[in-house]
């Protein structure tokens, strides 16, 4: 009796040890899933405000210090280094991959959508709203800051703002050379 009692408790434990860590992978799953989800939102959030702020309007919004709220430093660096002087590269504003745009059109065509790697998004509008435009689309990578914000770390599909670094020595090298 006491050799069935000692083996019911055994296997008792060991089932109630695997449930557990069974529940244990469950919660961190379902934990990683809600963090993710959240950080999606946010980044998301963060892609709307911004372009709400600098570019929902018709008139030009240039404040270097709240752009610092969205955009890294390492952004703000390379395009002032491709947009200044005599070689000049950036003759278009990469965050609308293009000069001109109508702020009410981008305002009421903007759309944020999460791409399959983790913290990269594509933004899509339209510039100037005429009947047979195509969509522009922006695909941005974001990273967590310090304080925990999310900040435009990468301009994807922008040969010089992805920091694929052959693709800025190969237009200086071609530049040189013509």
């Amino acid at each position: 009796m006491k050799k069935t009692l000692l083996l019911f408790s055994l296997i008792l434990i060991f089932t109630s040890c695997k449930d557990d860590s069974k529940v244990t992978f469950q919660n961190k799953v379902v934990k990683d899933t809600i963090n993710s989800n959240n950080d999606t939102i946010q980044g998301i959030k963060i892609l709307k405000e911004f372009y709400l702020k600098f570019y929902g309007s018709d008139t030009i919004f240039d404040d270097e210090n709240l752009k610092r709220k969205f955009v890294s430093e390492r952004i703000i660096k390379r395009i002032d280094s491709l947009s200044d002087g005599k070689d000049l590269i950036l003759d278009y504003d990469p965050f609308i991959n293009a000069q001109d745009y109508s702020g009410h059109i981008i305002r009421k065509t903007l759309e944020i959508k999460p791409l399959k790697n983790k913290d990269e998004y594509r933004v899509s509008f339209l510039l100037i709203g005429r009947k047979d435009e195509k969509r522009t689309y922006v695909d941005f990578l974001l990273k967590k800051a310090e304080n925990g914000n999310f900040l435009i770390y990468s301009i994807l599909n922008d040969e010089y703002l992805n920091f694929n670094n052959d693709s800025i020595s190969l237009n200086k090298s071609n530049r040189n050379t013509n």
